[in-house]
């Protein structure tokens, strides 16, 4: 099991973005943290965490989240948007034929104003400059599930997450 590699499926995301189905604490923050890129390896570092086997069983069971594969240790993962892509393929916009420098810096700015208006300067540090530092919508597109779990863990994103989020999937 150390090297399943876990995504939500709708039915998970939807749980992160309402709260509708009732977990705990404790399994809401491990379905939170389920990413499509973590192991249960590097799941096993979270604190407070103490039967994470048991939490992601009962996830899986509950359709809250699905095993993408088994990873052999050294093999690298299939990249985030690849994985966005297979499991909602009408998720984002169909691509102009050209590059808009304009729609992407759109997208980028919104994205990372979003982050530090409603996580504060230093709440999302780390993916503001994830952010920053994308070349291309797919990159964007890449870490699109980051930022949207980001502005759904606040008070006010849960207002006006579902906004925000369409907002976005029309630049992104």
């Amino acid at each position: 099991m150390t090297n399943i590699i876990f995504s939500k499926t709708f039915k998970g995301i939807e749980e992160v973005e309402t709260k509708a189905n009732g977990l705990s604490r404790l399994e809401r923050w491990v379905l939170i943290y389920i990413d499509g890129k973590r192991t249960f390896e590097e799941l096993q570092t979270l604190p407070r965490v103490d039967d994470l086997g048991g939490i992601l069983n009962f996830l899986e069971v509950g359709g809250y989240i699905a095993p993408i594969n088994h990873v052999p240790k050294g093999v690298s993962t299939p990249s985030t948007t690849q994985q966005i892509s297979a499991t909602e393929p009408s998720l984002f916009r169909e691509l102009p034929a050209t590059f808009d420098p304009a729609k992407f810096n759109m997208a980028k700015n919104f994205m990372m104003n979003s982050l530090n208006a409603f996580k504060g300067a230093y709440g999302a540090t780390n993916l503001v400059r994830s952010i920053d530092h994308c070349q291309t919508h797919a990159e964007l597109r890449a870490l699109f599930e980051q930022w949207h779990e980001e502005i759904a863990n606040t008070r006010q994103g849960q207002k006006q997450g579902k906004d925000l989020r369409e907002k976005l999937l029309v630049v992104i």
